[in-house]
């Protein structure tokens, strides 16, 4: 084999590393911006949060202030606290912080609840309930318990981890489904309004009517065929249409979500959210304030400011070589750090002020009706900015309007939301005895100047868990 040597030109496109940066600080919340700070701070000697300026209360001009105390103890302090660069450039240098008090500090998020999920729940009634041979059996299953409340999960596997028979493993799933919330632990729909129909404190002629439908007439039940039904439990169509309501009212296909705890009145607000952005009402119109706290305050340290400026003046000979690399480099780190930091305040800003002028009927009511259809891309063009800077910009932020609401930005450039509003409202407005079929819906919305489509309707009606026309229909 001929080996040759000769020099090829090739062109390729490289990213700047400042703009990688500049994209990752956009795309943070503000809790993921303070995490990434403090990575900075203790990475980066150069960068510091600048200390209070006591000249700042004072009336005389600091270049006149020849008697200044402050001036005169922080010269001392620059010359007792000349940068040993070498220090800086040691290898596997360990810094330790100074040990306190342990009342010194106090860390409120340390001491926040931490939620109770459904897993804690239920793990603690198998603590309770269960003997001790079954505890890991009954871990396993309900690890494999989704949020909505269904085990998903194989027995047989679960079996073949643990050395058990399937039969001792089917035992631990029952007692798991007699747990609350009523229904959990089900492997289908069907099983799952079973167990609650079952559960029921009260036992009724309706709610036995209705546990027979679904344990033995299931098929028909889910399709909702009150002629058939009647005729196999001979009884009346009203009162098959009964059990159906009751069914429909008194019982959750998602038991998960319906978990809550006695003490907990609130659960939606259990995790509460930061916003990022806070927008308030004046006598000007609106005030956009983005969220910055006392920990994303950043300034160049004053020994490395001077060093670097000195560096590109021509006093380079006063350093080593590894010592203007070191000062050159963690410079421009932090002078692009806080340079994103504040492109990504002004980006923010301008973004979340043409949300809220286009989307002023929403900010002012809190009403989705309200919402016009936005996108993106909109928002890009009329910025003069990329559709992917707005994405990173909007992605995980929260803003709070005028009436105190929390609301993500997501909402906003959701133009689904409104039309799904406007079908449920249409389809509660209906003749229930001649429901709406889809493209009379459809033709609806074009009255109005919604021009969707059939399938479109359908999709919207479906993620809204709305039946068909024809299952809508009262016998």
């Amino acid at each position: 084999m001929l080996l040759r040597q000769g020099l090829r030109q090739t062109l390729s496109q490289k990213i700047d590393p400042k703009i990688i940066l500049a994209n990752n600080v956009l795309a943070c919340s503000t809790l993921e911006l303070t995490e990434m700070i403090e990575q900075e701070l203790a990475d980066n000697p150069a960068i510091e949060r600048p200390d209070d300026d006591i000249c700042s209360a004072c009336g005389v001009p600091r270049e006149l202030c020849v008697n200044c105390p402050y001036k005169q103890e922080q010269q001392k302090a620059d010359a007792s606290e000349d940068i040993d660069w070498r220090d800086w450039l040691a290898p596997d240098v360990e810094y330790v912080g100074v040990v306190g008090h342990a009342d010194d500090e106090f860390d409120p998020i340390a001491n926040l609840r931490s939620q109770h999920t459904l897993h804690d729940h239920l793990l603690d009634q198998l603590r309770a309930t269960g003997d001790k041979e079954s505890f890991p059996i009954g871990e396993a299953i309900i690890d494999s318990i989704t949020g909505t409340g269904y085990f998903e999960g194989s027995l047989e596997e679960i079996a073949a981890d643990l050395k058990v028979t399937a039969a001792e493993a089917r035992l631990v799933l029952n007692l798991i489904q007699t747990f609350d919330p009523a229904g959990v632990g089900a492997t289908s729909v069907q099983e799952c309004l079973a167990i609650q129909l079952r559960a029921l404190d009260e036992q009724t002629p309706l709610s036995r009517l209705a546990l027979r439908m679904v344990e033995d007439y299931w098929a028909d039940t889910h399709s909702r065929k009150i002629t058939r039904l009647a005729h196999h439990l001979k009884v009346h169509k009203q009162t098959v249409q009964s059990a159906l309501k009751f069914i429909r009212e008194e019982l959750s296909p998602h038991p998960g979500e319906c978990f809550r705890l006695p003490w907990d009145t609130n659960p939606e607000n259990a995790q509460s959210v930061q916003p990022d952005i806070i927008v308030r009402r004046t006598m000007a119109g609106y005030e956009i304030d983005v969220l910055i706290t006392e920990n994303q305050s950043l300034a160049l340290n004053n020994k490395y400011r001077e060093a670097y400026a000195n560096i590109r003046n021509g006093g380079s000979r006063n350093y080593s070589s590894d010592e203007r690399r070191h000062i050159v480099e963690y410079v421009e780190r932090a002078d692009a750090f806080i340079r994103s930091i504040l492109q990504r305040r002004k980006t923010l800003r301008a973004i979340t002020k043409y949300v809220v002028e286009y989307q002023q009927g929403y900010i002012e009511t809190s009403q989705k009706n309200f919402l016009r259809p936005l996108t993106r891309t909109q928002v890009a063009k009329a910025l003069g900015l990329h559709e992917s800077t707005v994405s990173r910009a909007t992605a995980n932020k929260w803003m709070q309007l005028p009436s105190e609401e929390v609301v993500s930005f997501d909402p906003f450039f959701d133009g689904s939301i409104s039309i799904k509003d406007l079908i449920e409202e249409i389809i509660a407005q209906e003749d229930k005895r001649r429901p709406l079929s889809d493209q009379e819906i459809a033709e609806i919305l074009q009255e109005r100047g919604l021009n969707v489509a059939r399938r479109t309707v359908v999709k919207y009606r479906e993620a809204q868990n709305i039946l068909s026309s024809r299952q809508r229909r009262a016998s």
